[in-house]
């Protein structure tokens, strides 16, 4: 699978519950290793936690990607911003939502060509 676009998430972190990261895309292909058209894939999260998601990255890129958004806090919303390169990971889990919500961009970016 091959996710273009994220919109946010959120995290579990405790010492008295399991971690655990839930991550919305908004853009996700199916990729074919036998050379089928790529499938867009509808409904699903990111999920896992993570250790083992970061144990299973295998390759990273030399570019850099920005999120920035806004952490639900118990004081209210505080703005954020995260950043990582492409990255090529072995296994992720996924999960299948309720139902979709989200929609992927009518138009292409303004500032450049969107994959």
């Amino acid at each position: 699978m091959y996710f273009v676009t994220v919109q946010g998430g959120f995290t579990f972190t405790s010492r008295t519950i399991p971690n655990a990261f839930n991550v919305t895309p908004l853009v996700v292909y199916k990729i074919f290793a036998d050379g089928r058209a790529d499938e867009l894939v509808r409904g699903v999260d990111l999920i896992g936690t993570p250790l083992s998601t970061f144990a299973n990255i295998i390759e990273s890129a030399d570019d850099l990607g920005v999120f920035n958004g806004v952490c639900g806090a118990e004081s209210g919303g505080v703005y954020v911003a995260a950043c990582s390169p492409s990255l090529l990971v072995s296994t992720i889990e996924v999960q299948k939502k309720k139902k979709s919500q989200a929609k992927p961009p009518i138009l292409n970016s303004p500032v450049g060509a969107n994959p």
